[in-house]
């Protein structure tokens, strides 16, 4: 398998709106992780009214705990995945990502 170089982003506070609510925005760490490929899912939401398409992947990575921490995305591949979760009680490390399929 081909090891990929994912960069890493966060969410920032950027500011507050109106109704004195945080607003976020993503902004790349400036890191970056090498992550390997496994095997993915289309899945449909079938909700009434709001259906959509999206992609389920796990990615894999040796690199450090720390590196991972506050992590929120990863863009793999010009690809930008949000993180859904990430198990770190043994190496390699996955992280599970999905994203809204583009042209749906």
């Amino acid at each position: 398998m081909r090891w990929y170089r994912a960069l890493t982003y966060k969410r920032v506070q950027v500011g507050i709106d109106e109704t004195r609510n945080p607003v976020f925005e993503l902004q790349d760490t400036g890191e970056s992780i090498l992550v390997r490929t496994a095997l993915y899912a289309p899945t449909h939401d079938a909700t009434d009214g709001n259906q959509f398409d999206m992609v389920q992947r796990t990615f894999l990575t040796k690199s450090r705990p720390e590196l991972l921490q506050d992590v929120v995305a990863i863009k793999v591949r010009g690809v930008l995945y949000e993180v859904e979760n990430m198990t770190q009680e043994a190496t390699p490390t996955a992280v599970r990502v999905k994203r809204c399929k583009d042209g749906l």
